[in-house]
């Protein structure tokens, strides 16, 4: 059964092969990415995260419905998350396929890392329930508005959910900002343990009534995770920031502390100042509730947002546009966009959020979900497996 469901295609490497389209080389990162693995065992896998310790890699099935005639949408309740084993030469085995179901929509998770009384350092929060919603099969729209349940579940890497905070109608974050979260896109943390959560804000008008969106990021205290999870007021409060053009990724610079922000607004078809751009947002930022101007600006549509321990930052593009073609964005210190090469031809499909391990020998793993979004079949989409060299960080 794990044979059938699981096809690995080892690559074997004979040339330098761009995964991108265009011929403009002076754009592509100096370093290449050693292409070692292809899984097709998901369902439309939108975020992957490794484990504190580098043991595992979670992969968030976010069961899109893949109907194109009917429209965009996580299938209800369809959702699940995969457990995979991190092999020392940075292989991946598949050890249970779904460890937790009956979920919709999980997207970018986040591992915490500072310990509360409830959630142990290493505590994998993801967020789920979130819009557009529809039924698996028919693909018809969720319209009950009491079906919108947005929240983030925290689990160990057992399986075992330790608890849920609920940020969609009537939570504390919906207080906050003046609107529940519609699509709870993507998390992180910072090294104070404070957590971060993107709503992209997408969804909404499929109810009856319709829910009205407030795309940004909020950030809950480390304070503040045990109340929300035990239904109590936050000891210390929620902050947010609103954002336009649809954000997207959100991840904490190991270097300077910043919170980056992406936006994928191009793809959703809504205004975006930016055109595909990157936030970089201060503390201070958050207090002030005033967005500074983005660092980068017309990149597209894009999603995934994550930093190689030494700090440089990968997006994704998950849509072809007039300035990017699909695949992964390399952003250096001085906020100038490449494109990431392979070593061997690979296709990705909606490459989403994606995340990255350093190994002991210095080299970094780099998972890459694809989310097809037009596939109603289950079990057959990807998670693509790249090594990145050690001297990555020095283009």
């Amino acid at each position: 059964m794990m044979k059938n469901k699981l096809f690995i295609r080892l690559l074997v490497v004979v040339g330098v092969v761009s995964f991108f389209t265009s011929s403009a080389l002076s754009h592509d990162y100096p370093k290449v990415g050693h292409t070692i693995q292809v899984l097709k065992a998901f369902d439309n896998p939108e975020g992957v995260i490794f484990s504190a310790d580098g043991k595992y890699l979670f992969v968030t099935n976010s069961a899109e419905v893949g109907r194109p005639d009917k429209g965009f949408g996580w299938g209800h309740n369809a959702g699940y998350i995969s457990k995979l084993e991190v092999l020392p030469s940075g292989l991946l085995k598949m050890v249970e396929p779904r460890l937790i179901t009956g979920l919709t929509g999980p997207l970018g998770c986040a591992v915490s890392t500072v310990a509360t009384k409830m959630f142990p350092a290493g505590t994998i929060f993801c967020p789920t329930g979130s819009a557009p919603t529809r039924e698996p099969g028919s693909g018809e729209p969720v319209k009950d508005p009491a079906q919108l349940k947005t929240k983030i579940i925290a689990f160990n890497t057992d399986g075992k959910v330790l608890g849920e905070i609920p940020v969609g109608p009537g939570s504390a974050a919906a207080k906050v900002s003046g609107a529940p979260v519609l699509l709870a896109n993507a998390t992180a943390f910072d090294k104070t343990g404070n957590l971060f959560l993107v709503d992209t804000a997408l969804g909404g008008d499929l109810f009856e009534p319709k829910f009205e969106g407030k795309g940004g990021v909020y950030m809950f205290p480390v304070e503040s995770l045990d109340d929300l999870a035990q239904g109590k007021e936050p000891s210390k409060p929620i902050q947010f920031l609103a954002i336009p053009g649809n954000p997207d990724g959100v991840e904490v610079s190991p270097i300077d502390g910043k919170i980056y922000v992406n936006t994928v607004g191009p793809v959703a078809g809504a205004p975006d100042p930016a055109d595909g751009g990157i936030y970089a947002l201060t503390y201070e930022d958050f207090k002030t509730g005033k967005l500074p101007a983005p660092v980068v600006t017309g990149q597209g549509a894009l999603d995934g947002l994550d930093f190689t321990a030494g700090g440089t930052q990968l997006n994704t593009q998950i849509k072809a546009g007039a300035t990017n073609p699909i695949g992964v964005l390399v952003v250096t210190s001085d906020n100038k966009t490449h494109r990431l090469r392979l070593d061997a031809f690979e296709d990705l499909t909606g490459p989403a959020d994606i995340d990255i391990l350093k190994m002991s020998d210095g080299r970094y793993l780099l998972a890459i979900p694809e989310l097809f979004a037009t596939d109603p079949t289950a079990g057959d989409d990807e998670v693509t497996v790249v090594v990145l060299p050690a001297d990555f960080d020095k283009p």
